[in-house]
């Protein structure tokens, strides 16, 4: 886990996928939103809450469990799915800047950006 001065926090930031699976995405402020808290984390993918616990070591390592959404058809109701698969495969993350990302076995899968106030 980098500790650059400029780095935001895992916990407390709110976090907005910006690339999943080698792509690019833009979504809607409200989309694709989560915020990690002690030992948890929640937000919404394309319309569904989603939720979970998970566990972070002050080295990167990173570990998601008890994953569960919110079942509501939408537009992008699949990159959902991905996500969560991604989040479920996840080994360690970094924080670089205003960038979290997660990756899995040393691959990078997916990256968020903070959201801005």
């Amino acid at each position: 886990c980098r500790k650059g001065k400029n780095n935001l926090p895992l916990i407390g930031t709110q976090w907005q996928v910006v690339r999943m699976m080698g792509q690019d995405y833009s979504f809607d402020d409200n989309k694709f939103v989560f915020t990690f808290n002690a030992g948890n984390f929640s937000g919404v993918g394309a319309c569904n809450r989603m939720m979970g616990e998970f566990t972070s070591s002050t080295t990167g390592a990173l570990k998601f469990k008890n994953l569960a959404s919110t079942k509501m058809m939408c537009p992008n109701a699949d990159l959902e799915t991905k996500l969560a698969q991604i989040l479920d495969g996840a080994t360690h993350y970094e924080v670089d800047g205003n960038l979290l990302l997660i990756l899995s076995n040393g691959e990078m899968q997916a990256v968020f950006q903070a959201v801005s106030e």
